[in-house]
């Protein structure tokens, strides 16, 4: 068998065709067997490379300069410049998202970058006294160290002409060992301040050291005489007046210093950092919006009007946005057991019953991120009813009790791991743990409020709207802040919506007609907005739908 693809093997004729379908060479005897596929001649194919490589601008079908009506295909008009160029372009266009996530990928680099350099400056500024205190005292210990050296020296000069018998035992055996100076690491300051921090008292720390600070070559036995005596204290007095103990106390007293650090804020700042730097992601297609109930039916703030006839009015905290769909749970002001799913991407509503779980009015619902809802209800019962939803299987469960005595909880939302209940009626907030199921009143001193909107922004703050103003409540630093000029007139419970948008944050109260306003907590100030708004939309649900495309 020729396996020479210039040959055919079955003809044994040269192979001037291609077939595209089949992706093989052919001879003109396999033409035939090919006649539905797309195929081509060398010679035409070389023709149309040639004429198209001279004028790269033609754009013009070359079919009909083709012997063969089946070479309609891919190299029909093989443009080989214009391929080139096309590929060049789509590699133009990945190379410049490239760029693009570089870009921003440096961006970040460079923001962080920032926060440390000032985070490395206020370290350096909080160490300054530090340090120079630190030296001040290496200074003084070193010279201290100098004397008690010379002491020392003096009372081995002196202990070494004594009789033998009142010679200390313990400084007879350590002359008898062979001493030799130990390596430059340990006549460090360092090492010395840690021996002397160590060492019980003087002749322990000398002890721990004959071998470097206290070190003797021997030379210091020789002319133990009265006159060897008296010259080195001579020495000893230099010493002294070099190192005079008078210098120490015309020196400042390095100040101590306590550092204090207040773990609320530290986790607060972190909160706000986190908050305020994030990716997102670049889609022109899409937006956020806000969606709100009334009494008859769903609208959003661009009133773009959804005539949707609901078999209950819900209440103000009991919608929660789960990915393309917004559920709403429960009875306003007459309890029922139906629930409503309304899926945002092709506008249905579907109600259904919520089976296993007692009927319920006012019910306060949050989303754990994963695969429940859960529904706090307390409206006119003896206990606080938590109830679980599940998303995947659309089951409720009764999952827990709370001992609480309150008319309802007018807002609940989940934040790390913890579902957190905020009941005005009885000014507390309770943090619910959902695996053990215990309650714990956090330390808040919570304003009593008469009418209030409530939100969250994820972050772990509560914004409470009322005729006290606007407040901000830390769930974890317990600190409250009211925003000045933040009063706005307040007479139904309802529901705000938190909105932060290029970096800028909004407080939006929706209560239909002329009762609908946008605060600005950069500006701390209200603006009303959708003034031609008719509904009534008071003590009704309204959640917040980011990055969907209407």
């Amino acid at each position: 068998m020729n396996i020479n693809n210039n040959f055919c093997g079955s003809h044994n004729r040269s192979t001037d065709f291609i077939c595209y379908d089949c992706n093989v060479l052919m001879c003109p005897a396999c033409a035939p067997q090919h006649s539905r596929h797309s195929f081509d001649h060398i010679d035409n194919i070389k023709s149309n490379i040639n004429r198209v490589t001279v004028d790269t601008t033609s754009t013009t079908n070359n079919d009909n300069d083709n012997d063969n009506d089946n070479s309609n295909n891919i190299l029909s008009g093989l443009r080989v410049q214009a391929s080139i160029q096309s590929t060049f372009d789509a590699l133009k266009s990945k190379v410049k998202e490239y760029q693009q996530l570089q870009q921003t990928e440096n961006e970040i680099s460079n923001k962080f970058k920032d926060l440390h350099d000032f985070l490395v400056v206020e370290e350096h500024k909080l160490k300054v006294p530090i340090v120079s205190g630190k030296a001040q005292l290496e200074q003084q210990i070193d010279k201290q160290i100098m004397v008690m050296k010379s002491l020392n020296s003096i009372n081995n000069r002196i202990t070494s002409i004594q009789p033998k018998d009142n010679i200390d035992q313990s400084d007879s055996q350590s002359s008898s060992l062979s001493i030799s100076p130990d390596t430059t690491e340990s006549y460090q300051i360092s090492t010395i301040i840690t021996s002397i921090s160590q060492s019980s008292n003087h002749n322990e720390f000398i002890q721990n050291n004959k071998n470097t600070v206290f070190y003797m070559d021997g030379t210091n036995k020789l002319n133990n005489d009265d006159h060897s005596i008296l010259n080195i204290l001579l020495e000893h007095n230099s010493i002294l007046k070099l190192n005079s103990v008078s210098e120490y106390d015309q020196q400042p007293k390095p100040q101590q210093y306590q550092f204090i650090v207040s773990k609320a804020q530290i986790n607060l700042i972190k909160n706000q950092i986190q908050s305020s730097i994030k990716l997102k992601l670049f889609n022109q297609n899409r937006q956020s919006y806000i969606l709100s109930t009334d009494t008859n039916d769903i609208k959003n703030i661009h009133f773009e009007k959804q005539n949707i006839e609901m078999t209950n009015t819900f209440p103000y905290n009991s919608g929660v946005n789960v990915g393309d769909f917004i559920y709403m749970f429960g009875g306003l002001k007459t309890k029922h057991n139906n629930f409503t799913k309304y899926s945002i991407g092709n506008k249905s509503l579907e109600t259904n019953e919520m089976k296993g779980i007692d009927k319920c009015s006012f019910v306060s619902a949050c989303y754990d991120g994963h695969d429940h809802i859960y529904l706090f209800d307390r409206y006119n019962s003896p206990k606080a009813s938590i109830y679980r939803y599940n998303i995947n299987s659309s089951t409720f469960e009764k999952y827990s009790t709370i001992n609480l005595d309150a008319t309802c909880h007018h807002f609940t939302f989940f934040f790390k791991d913890f579902i957190y209940v905020f009941t005005p009626a009885i000014q507390k907030i309770l943090k619910f743990d959902i695996n053990n199921k215990s309650t714990i009143d956090l330390p808040i001193g919570v304003p009593k409020y008469t009418s209030r909107g409530v939100c969250t922004d994820g972050n772990g703050n509560i914004y409470v709207q009322s005729e006290l103003g606007l407040h901000r409540i830390n769930i974890e630093t317990y600190e409250i802040k009211i925003f000045d000029n933040s009063k706005t007139k307040t007479d139904s419970n309802h529901s705000l919506i938190y909105l932060s948008i290029d970096g800028q944050s909004y407080i939006y109260s929706l209560r239909g007609k002329d009762r609908n306003f946008m605060f600005s907590i950069e500006n701390g100030t209200w603006e009303k907005i959708l003034q031609d708004d008719q509904s009534d939309r008071s003590e009704c649900a309204s959640t917040l739908v980011e990055s969907i495309l209407f």
